[in-house]
C-alpha cells in the first residue's frame, strides 16, 4: 500500500489545479472545489472548477472532471496587507485563472505592470488581480521572500528581515528531542468524538521540553483560507509510523483507517472481498465499509519504538445479533409496501418494541397529515433493518449498475438506465418510473442478508 499524498483533499475543499496553457512553458491554476474524497488507488480526485465552463451548455454549468494529485495543490492562504514592488514574484489573475509573471513597475491608482517568463511584453493589472507568489513544497508554503535575492533593493529586503528574525526566535529544546522543526509527525486529539485518531502536521516551533506548535496539513481554520495551527504536548504527537506493505488484511487485524481527514483505530470485522472491508470503531461503537487502500497495519509508538499491534480476538460484542439491534432507540431504515413506494427504504428510530416482532417507529423526515409532527407507526420486523455503512463512492456509477436514489424523504432501490455528462444518471425504478439524479444524490445499493450487508445483486430481486 502506497502512502498517503500531502495534503489529503476531502469533499468542499479549496484547491487550485496546475495545467499548462498556451504552451509547455506556461503554467496556470485554476480554483477548484473538491466534490469528494480521493481515490488513492488511481491518484485521483473528482473535483470541480469555480470558473471554467461547459461549452456545450453555455455559462452556469461549471467543468467537472477527474485529475491526478501532481495536478493539485490547496488553494494558498491569503495573505494580509500585500504590498508589492519592483521585483517582486508574484501571481496574476487571468484566462480565469492564476499565472506566475514578475512586477516590472508601479503605475498609479493601484496598478502594475507584470511581466511573464519568456515574454518582453508587460501587462497593466489591478492590485486586486494580483497576489504574492508562493511556493507548496512538501506540504508547506513558501513565501517568495526567503529566496535569496541579491539584487533587491534596501524596501524589498524587510520582509526577509522579518522571516530571519522570526527562526531566529525559535529554540530547540535543551534535552535532545526526536522532533524537529519542519519534521513530519501525527498528532493525537482528545476531544469528544476525534478519540483514537491520529492527523497529519508539521512542527513549526518546538516550545521548551515537552511543547510544540504545529501545522496540521489537512484541517482548516473557520474561514477555510489557511491550515489550523496549535499548541500540543509531547504526549500528543509522534512520528509518522513506518510503512507496512500489505497486499490484504483479514478479519481482526488491527488497522488504521483513513477517514474524515485523519487516521482513525479500528479492527477488521469482515473481510467483504480481496479490496473491502467492514472495520469495527470501538470508541463510536459504529461498523463501516472501506476500501482496503485507505487501510494500514496499527502499530503503537511505546518507548521510542513502533511496535505492531496483534490481532484482536474479541471486538467489545462487535458481532451482535441483528434482533439485538432493534431495541429501543435504535436508528434504522423501514421499508414500505405500499403500492408505487416499493423499494423505497425510509430512515426512522425505534420507540418502542411490541409483541409478535412488531416495532413503533418514528420516521426522521415523514409527517404527519397535518404536518404537525413526525410521523409515527407500525411496523413488522422483516421490514427494518440497520442504517447500511457508508461507502465512499468517487468513482462515477456504471450503466446498469444498481443504487439508492435519495427522494422524496427515502432510499429509492433502482437500476442505472443512462449515463449524462456532468456526473447526472437516469434511474429506473421498481415502481416503472425513471428519473434522473446528481452523483451526490445517489449510493450504492446493499442488501442485508442474515445480518450481514451485501453488495447489489446483478439481478432484480
Amino acid at each position: 500500500m502506497s502512502p498517503l499524498p500531502v495534503p489529503y483533499f476531502d469533499k468542499g475543499d479549496k484547491v487550485e489545479v496546475m495545467k499548462q496553457v498556451n504552451g509547455p512553458n506556461t503554467l496556470t491554476y485554476f480554483e477548484a472545489t473538491v466534490l469528494g474524497s480521493p481515490s488513492r488507488r488511481k491518484a485521483q480526485i473528482w473535483i470541480e472548477y469555480n470558473c471554467l465552463m461547459e461549452n456545450d451548455y453555455g455559462a452556469g454549468i461549471r467543468i467537472k472532471e477527474m485529475v491526478n494529485f501532481a495536478c493539485l495543490r490547496p488553494k494558498p492562504p491569503k495573505m494580509l496587507h500585500e504590498r508589492f514592488n519592483k521585483g517582486d514574484s508574484v501571481d496574476v489573475f487571468c484566462d480565469k485563472g492564476w499565472q506566475k509573471g514578475t512586477v516590472k513597475e508601479s503605475l498609479e491608482n493601484s496598478k502594475f505592470v507584470v511581466g511573464f517568463d519568456g515574454t518582453s511584453e508587460g501587462i497593466v493589472v489591478e492590485q486586486s488581480k494580483l497576489r504574492l507568489h508562493q511556493e507548496w513544497d512538501d506540504g508547506l508554503w513558501t513565501p517568495p521572500f526567503i529566496e535569496n535575492n541579491k539584487t533587491s533593493s534596501d524596501s524589498d529586503m524587510k520582509p526577509k528581515k522579518v522571516r530571519i528574525k522570526i527562526k531566529s526566535c525559535r529554540r530547540e529544546p535543551e534535552t535532545e528531542s526526536i522532533f524537529k522543526t519542519r519534521a513530519r509527525v501525527e498528532v493525537r486529539s482528545d476531544e469528544e468524538g476525534y478519540i483514537g485518531a491520529w492527523f497529519d502536521a508539521t512542527i513549526v516551533e518546538i516550545v521548551g521540553n515537552d511543547k510544540y506548535l504545529v501545522k496540521y496539513l489537512n484541517l482548516l481554520t473557520d474561514d477555510e483560507t489557511a491550515f489550523v495551527k496549535e499548541m500540543v504536548s509531547d504526549k500528543d504527537i509522534r512520528p509518522c509510523p513506518p510503512l507496512i506493505s500489505a497486499d490484504k488484511f483479514e478479519q481482526f487485524d488491527n488497522v488504521d483507517v483513513w477517514f474524515n481527514d485523519g487516521w482513525w483505530a479500528g479492527v477488521v470485522s469482515e473481510v467483504v472481498n480481496k479490496s473491502e472491508y467492514m472495520v469495527y470503531f470501538s470508541t463510536s461503537n459504529e461498523t463501516m465499509k472501506f476500501a482496503g487502500s485507505l487501510l494500514r497495519h496499527h502499530q503503537e509508538w511505546i518507548d521510542g519504538k513502533w511496535i505492531k499491534k496483534e490481532k484482536s480476538m474479541k471486538m467489545e460484542d462487535s458481532k451482535r445479533n441483528p434482533r439485538e439491534k432493534f431495541s429501543k432507540g435504535t436508528k434504522v431504515e423501514v421499508r414500505s409496501d405500499e403500492v408505487g413506494f416499493q423499494g423505497a427504504w425510509f430512515a426512522a428510530t425505534i420507540v418502542d418494541e411490541m409483541e409478535n416482532d412488531k416495532f413503533v417507529i418514528q420516521y426522521h423526515g415523514l409527517l404527519t397529515e397535518d404536518g404537525t409532527d413526525l410521523l409515527k407507526e407500525e411496523a413488522n420486523g422483516s421490514d427494518i433493518r440497520p442504517i447500511p455503512p457508508s461507502i465512499l463512492c468517487l468513482r462515477p456509477f456504471a450503466l446498469l449498475e444498481m443504487v439508492d436514489a435519495w427522494y422524496n424523504e427515502g432510499w429509492w432501490v433502482g437500476r442505472i438506465t443512462r449515463l449524462h455528462k456532468n456526473s447526472k444518471y437516469t434511474v429506473h425504478f421498481m415502481t416503472n418510473e425513471e428519473m434522473a439524479f446528481e452523483h451526490s444524490q445517489l449510493r450504492p445499493h446493499q442488501d442485508y442478508i442474515d445480518g450481514n450487508w451485501a453488495t447489489a445483486p446483478k439481478d432484480w430481486l
